[in-house]
C-alpha cells in the first residue's frame, strides 16, 4: 500500500470518528434520537468500518487481526444494545471493556508501526494509555457502571482519536512539503 492510500485511511478514519463522537454526544441532547440508539449505530458503524479498513489494509498492517477482533467486539456490542432487553447488560459492559483494552493495544501497534511514516505518532501512544484507563475502569466498575458511562467514554475515545488522527494526516501530509 503506498503512502498516499495509507494517508487517505487515515483522514477517513479521522473523519468517521469524530462525526460519530460528535453525534454520540450531542445527538441526543438536540434531537428526539436517545442516547442508547446512538450507541447502537456508532459501535456497528465503526464496527463494521474497523473489519472493511483491516481487511484492506491487512499487506500494510500487521496487526490486523487484532482490527479485525476490536471491529467484531464492537460490532457485537452495538448489535446486543439494540436487542438489550432480551441480553444480560452486564456482557454488554463487559464487551467495551474488552473493547477498550484490545483497542488500547492496537493504538500502540498502530503507533509502533506508523512512528516512520507519521508525524506525531507518538500521539497514539497517549491514546492507548487513555483507552486503557477507559478499559480497566469499565472493567472494574463493571457492578456499578451504567451504560451511558461507556457511551460518554467512547464518544470522548472517538472525538480524541479522530483528533490525533487528523493531525497526524495533516502533519505528515503537508508539513513535509
Amino acid at each position: 500500500m503506498s503512502e498516499s492510500k495509507f494517508l487517505s485511511c487515515v483522514i477517513t478514519e479521522s473523519v468517521l470518528l469524530l462525526a460519530l463522537g460528535l453525534g454520540m454526544l450531542i445527538l441526543p441532547k438536540i434531537t428526539l434520537i436517545s442516547f442508547g440508539i446512538m450507541m447502537c449505530i456508532s459501535f456497528i458503524i465503526y464496527g463494521g468500518y474497523k473489519i472493511i479498513n483491516a481487511l484492506i489494509t491487512k499487506n500494510f498492517s500487521r496487526h490486523y487481526i487484532l482490527d479485525i477482533i476490536v471491529g467484531l467486539i464492537l460490532l457485537a456490542a452495538g448489535i446486543m444494545l439494540f436487542i438489550a432487553p432480551m441480553m444480560d447488560i452486564m456482557i454488554i459492559i463487559g464487551l467495551c471493556g474488552i473493547y477498550f483494552i484490545l483497542k488500547s493495544i492496537s493504538s500502540s501497534a498502530f503507533s509502533v508501526q506508523t512512528r516512520k511514516t507519521l508525524n506525531f505518532w507518538w500521539m497514539c501512544l497517549f491514546l492507548a494509555i487513555l483507552e486503557l484507563i477507559f478499559g480497566f475502569l469499565i472493567i472494574v466498575l463493571i457492578p456499578s457502571a451504567a451504560l451511558w458511562l461507556i457511551g460518554v467514554l467512547a464518544g470522548m475515545d472517538f472525538i480524541l482519536t479522530g483528533i490525533i488522527y487528523m493531525n497526524m494526516y495533516i502533519s505528515t501530509k503537508y508539513m513535509q512539503g
